[in-house]
């Protein structure tokens, strides 16, 4: 489609489809529609009716006004109505594009003629012709010339309490109702009902009378319809309401008397006695086990020798089998290999003669299901709600693999997603007790796309049942219904627009509630600066569930900081949460499971807030962006619910007390029972079930345009998280400056004001002419002035007054900012506007909106072609924002110029400035002074450079930048060092430097300037620190003691030193083991002479007591 096509495209689509009433035909109502060129005609029925097209034409007749007159004598495409039934013909809805391509070629040759499609069709109910909508009635009593006169009352045909619906006449007595008198007693009942009209033409349904015969022909009536199916009538027949039996009447033959037969069929003439009949239909029933499944097929007749029984069986309506057998067998076997997955089996047994061509009438058994069974088949999900299930069962025993696919509803695409997309069913799992279970979700689209009908087939594997497939498939109709979503803003110094389009001012300092909602455990706050004279955004936290993802450049001086992004929170994102952020390093997304988004545009003053929320936060929002329930009115609700119309109070009433926002600490954990699903599907893992493959995971069902967001810094945040408490320096943990700045009220009045001319000397009028300009020059200006629903305008009033309140051209780039978010929404939500090559492909978002919108207006220094930016000579990035003729231009050192090395990551150094590129060759150029006896010695240290964005590089230095740790007896250490940064974006062309001063606490102290001076009270021994009472490394003996040198180490008295004393002790516990010891063994001896000196001495054998 050529750009003149996409424009004119977008103008015609003002006019939307129009359905009107335009008369009936032969008690058909006919709907008339139409659609104007480049635009999709929808065409629906409601469940279970079908469209009937009677009428198309593709051209210009005059009946519609599409922004051109009729040619003379009008145009028409030819084949118009032949094209629109071989699209929507007997389908519920469909979807036909009003284009030259859909109706091969232009049919109208009289120059440029806006052109439209006009459809005339009506809806069609269930069609009673077809097998499963109607039942059968097979009675040979219900013959006109059978007299009942004589049956028993219990054998009388009884009608008074039939259901009421369409049924076909089937017994051989014939199908059709008599239309004339029927006697009294006749048709196997006492007051027989014949029709009183005609038969209509094929294909027609007509309303005709029921004449109850009471004795006077026509004593009573009754509503009937009936429809010519071609070879046989159907008749919509209801409970009858006479005194006595009455039934309904059909065919004319004369059924042989109870026990008799003929060989044509039953009837007259040569009606016998001896003819063989069935006692009752045949049953069927299915029977399973290890070694074989079978259908047993069982009747009930005479056992004469002379007779042979005949068996059939049917796969719905065609014979597979006839087998003979003699009378006295009358059990017929069908093995489960000879049948068709999912058909209907059935027996049906006559009897015959031998040697005669007599034989009874067939008699059917009911039919059995063999296959595949789903229910319920209808079902409805809402965009906003749950999901709903449907199950699974096989009514025999098989292996097979069952497929599930959804398929693509409105504009191609999907609108139900799945939690599988293939069953397998075993021998071991079949039966109606068995059943599987398939959950089905409606996407949240995000879209306005109204309620849509999805077919789901199930459908049994050609390859993997070794029962094959009939190649009749069973399916759910399932009905999504479409709920509203919203998006806010927050921009410049700053501007709000609700959910519903109000939009106020608010210049309050601190942390505030952008967005709460009720019924889940979803918020975000943003964190409001100083700027200028107002105030500014200048951070954004975003809590869903248990996950907390901060964007924040507060951590400051004004206009000195970098975004900082983190993921607060401590566990494992869920599942469904992403973090991404532009090439140029400008803008970063969340987007969270439910659907939801928060974007954000980086500057150097502050941020632009743009919050996407799901259906499900319809009427459940509170917050500055107002209360989302298409009633703007009652916007300014405050925190105690009550409706404010001062937009002061109504802010000032969201401020959250110093500490307690998310930017300083995490709420409670969510994950308890009962607790509100985060996730737009519950956490399961869904499946959009294609015909080609099934999607699962996280399936891509929301259409985005191609933007600058595809740089995924999820798992980089996560392993950032991860370091150690010294990385604290350069993540942005470091809260204590904020705390102090906006902790405190407002440092200036809410309520500001200013006048024209500006001090600078700007006017009304100039602003206003600049801002108009700035909005004008963007590349998606024409597109977006093309859509009804965009203000391209919208954004200069405020683009007028930040001028006006700050003096400063910088928020020029806001008018055309807001306009490009509201045609961005307008063009992925209004599905109208949709691009659809045919009927079978999938509808995009419209190219001529997504191809202008290219990333930051490419900075007014080159060209917008299909999204992409191609920059002016000497400029580059996404956006053409970097000066590749000069340096970055460095602003500051996160969290300043100094860096103590015992309590940060000193060797990670975040360089804030402007002019950053993400690049391969970006570079970090770090130099180290040391101050040394030799004197002042300059080195160069090895250093990656890291792309944080477009306002940081954080520079990460391959080797220590001081010696620390170490043996002052072999090598020296150094306590303090000052580092040099320089940046390239090329390897070649280097910014200026910033210093940074990195040292160590034991020994040094430094303020802010990096201006050191030792302390007094530590000391510095060949370059390293110790602290007082510190020891040598590998002497204990020797310790530092400032009082008595602070470059030197002062020996510990004998009394005092450790090893000493450990000595002392040890020697002490030594001895007086030894000692005790010896003093045993001394007693030990004395008590051995002592022992002999009393005892008895043996002399010449005599034993003799020695004296004591």
């Amino acid at each position: 489609m050529s750009s003149g096509q996409g424009v004119m495209k977008v103008i015609v689509l003002l006019a939307v489809t129009l359905p009107v009433l335009s008369g009936h035909l032969a008690g058909r109502t006919i709907q008339t529609k139409q659609a104007c060129q480049y635009s999709i005609l929808l065409l629906s029925c409601p469940p279970g009716e079908t469209l009937d097209i009677s009428f198309a034409n593709y051209g210009h007749i005059g009946t519609k006004n599409c922004g051109s007159h009729m040619p003379p004598g009008g145009c028409r495409a030819p084949d118009s109505l032949a094209i629109v039934q071989g699209m929507c013909q007997g389908r519920r809805q469909c979807y036909v594009p009003a284009s030259d391509a859909t109706f091969n070629g232009n049919p109208c040759h009289h120059g440029y003629i806006m052109k439209y499609l006009e459809v005339k069709y009506e809806c069609q109910g269930p069609d009673p012709c077809r097998p499963n909508q109607h039942d059968s009635i097979d009675d040979i009593w219900r013959s006109a010339g059978h007299n009942s006169t004589g049956r028993a009352e219990g054998e009388l045909l009884d009608d008074r309490g039939l259901v009421e619906g369409w049924y076909r006449f089937v017994s051989e007595a014939g199908g059709e109702m008599p239309t004339s008198c029927v006697p009294v007693n006749s048709c196997g009942t006492r007051f027989p009902v014949w029709m009183d009209g005609t038969v209509p033409t094929v294909n027609q349904t007509q309303s005709v009378t029921g004449c109850i015969n009471q004795g006077g022909c026509c004593d009573d009536t009754v509503n009937l319809k009936v429809k010519n199916c071609s070879t046989f009538l159907v008749y919509e027949l209801s409970s009858l309401s006479a005194p006595h039996h009455s039934a309904y009447c059909a065919g004319d033959r004369v059924p042989c008397p109870v026990g008799q037969g003929s060989p044509n069929g039953g009837f007259y003439p040569g009606c016998t006695d001896l003819f063989p009949k069935l006692r009752g239909a045949p049953t069927l029933d299915y029977h399973f086990s290890q070694t074989e499944s079978y259908f047993l097929c069982d009747f009930d007749g005479p056992t004469w020798p002379n007779v042979t029984w005949v068996v059939e069986w049917f796969l719905d309506d065609t014979v597979i089998l006839t087998e003979q057998m003699p009378g006295w067998v009358q059990t017929a076997y069908l093995d489960q290999a000879d049948i068709l997955l999912n058909t209907e089996v059935s027996c049906q047994v006559h009897g015959e003669y031998d040697g005669s061509n007599v034989t009874t009438v067939p008699d059917k058994s009911d039919p059995f299901f063999a296959g595949i069974v789903v229910g319920p088949q209808d079902l409805t999900v809402h965009e906003d709600g749950g999901p709903a299930n449907f199950t699974v069962h096989s009514t025999i025993a098989l292996n097979c693999d069952v497929m599930i696919v959804n398929n693509d509803g409105y504009l191609g695409r999907p609108d139900v997603l799945l939690d599988q997309c293939s069953l397998s069913f075993g021998t071991g799992s079949w039966g109606v007790d068995n059943p599987q279970t398939v959950t089905v979700w409606a996407i949240r689209d995000f879209q306005t796309d109204g309620d849509q009908y999805v077919q789901i087939d199930v459908i049994p594997s050609t390859a993997d049942c070794d029962v094959p497939p009939s190649g009749n498939t069973q399916d759910v109709l399932v009905t999504t219904i479409d709920q509203d979503s919203s998006q806010a803003h927050a921009s410049g110094d700053p501007h709000y627009m609700t959910y519903d389009r109000r939009k106020y001012d608010w210049y309050g300092v601190g942390d505030f509630v952008l967005h709460r909602s009720k019924g889940r455990p979803f918020e975000v706050h943003s964190r409001v600066w100083r700027c200028w004279d107002v105030s500014c955004n200048c951070g954004v936290a975003v809590r869903e569930g248990d996950d907390v993802i901060t964007i924040d450049m507060c951590d400051g001086p004004f206009g000195q900081t970098a975004p900082a992004v983190r993921l607060k929170s401590q566990k494992e994102p869920a599942k469904g949460v992403r973090v991404t952020r532009g090439q140029s390093g400008r803008n970063f997304k969340v987007s969270l499971p439910s659907g939801a988004e928060v974007r954000t545009d980086i500057f150097s003053w502050g941020i632009n807030v743009h919050m996407k929320v799901p259906s499900d936060d319809f009427r459940a929002t509170e917050g500055l962006f107002g209360t989302f329930d298409h009633d703007s009115s009652n916007d300014y609700r405050t925190r105690d619910g009550t409706t404010s119309y001062d937009p002061n109070a109504f802010s000032w009433s969201w401020r959250i007390p110093a500490g307690q926002s998310l930017f300083d600490s995490l709420p409670d954990p969510v994950d308890t029972p009962g607790e509100a699903r985060t996730s737009r599907y519950d956490g399961s893992v869904l499946c959009a079930c294609a015909a080609d493959g099934p999607n699962c995971g996280d399936p891509n069902t929301i259409p985005t345009f191609r933007n600058d967001f595809d740089i995924d810094i999820t798992d980089t945040l996560v392993q950032r998280r991860g370091r150690g408490p010294r990385d604290r320096r350069c993540t942005g943990l470091n809260r204590a400056t904020v705390k102090s700045t906006l902790a405190s009220p407002a440092p200036f009045p809410v309520g500001v004001s200013a006048t024209w001319p500006t001090p600078s000397g700007i006017t009304l009028e100039n602003a206003t002419a600049m801002c108009k300009e700035a909005a004008m020059t963007s590349p998606a200006f024409a597109a977006c002035a093309t859509l009804s629903n965009v203000d391209v305008f919208s954004g200069v009033e405020d683009c007028v007054e930040d001028i006006n309140l700050t003096d400063n051209l910088v928020f020029l780039q806001q008018a055309a900012m807001l306009m490009e978010e509201l045609c961005r929404e307008e063009a992925l939500k209004n599905v109208t506007l949709y691009d659809q090559q045919d009927g079978n492909s999938t509808a995009l978002p419209p190219a001529f909106v997504g191809s202008s919108l290219c990333p930051g207006r490419c900075s007014l220094r080159g060209q917008c072609v299909n999204a992409t930016c191609y920059c002016d000579a000497g400029y580059t990035s996404s956006d053409c924002s970097v000066d590749m003729t000069r340096p970055p231009a460095l602003v500051d050192v996160r969290h300043g110029r100094t860096c103590d090395v015992r309590s940060e990551a000193c060797d990670v150094i975040g360089v804030v400035g402007d002019g950053f590129l993400d690049s391969r060759s970006l570079r970090c150029h770090v130099e180290r002074t040391l101050d040394t006896a030799r004197g002042r010695q300059r080195a160069t240290l090895p250093a990656t450079a890291d792309f944080m964005s477009f306002r940081e590089v954080e520079c990460t230095v391959g080797e220590g930048v001081l010696i620390i740790d170490g043996n002052p007896d072999e090598n020296t250490g150094t306590p303090i060092s000052t580092i040099t940064v320089a940046i390239s974006n090329d390897g070649r062309l280097n910014s200026d430097v910033l210093q940074v001063t990195i040292y160590d606490s034991y020994c040094q102290e430094c303020n802010e300037t990096g201006v050191c001076r030792p302390k007094e009270n530590a000391c510095e021994i060949k370059g390293f620190c110790y602290p007082v009472n510190g020891s040598h490394p590998a002497d204990n003996a020797r310790y530092c003691n400032p009082s008595v040198n602070r470059s030197g180490w002062t020996y510990r008295p004998d009394d005092l030193q450790p090893m000493n004393i450990v000595g002392i002790a040890v020697g002490t516990a030594v001895g007086a083991v030894v000692l005790v010891l010896v003093v045993v063994f001394i007693l030990k001896i004395k008590k051995q002479k002592r022992s002999v000196s009393v005892g008895f001495l043996k002399e010449d054998g005599v034993v003799k007591q020695t004296p004591p």
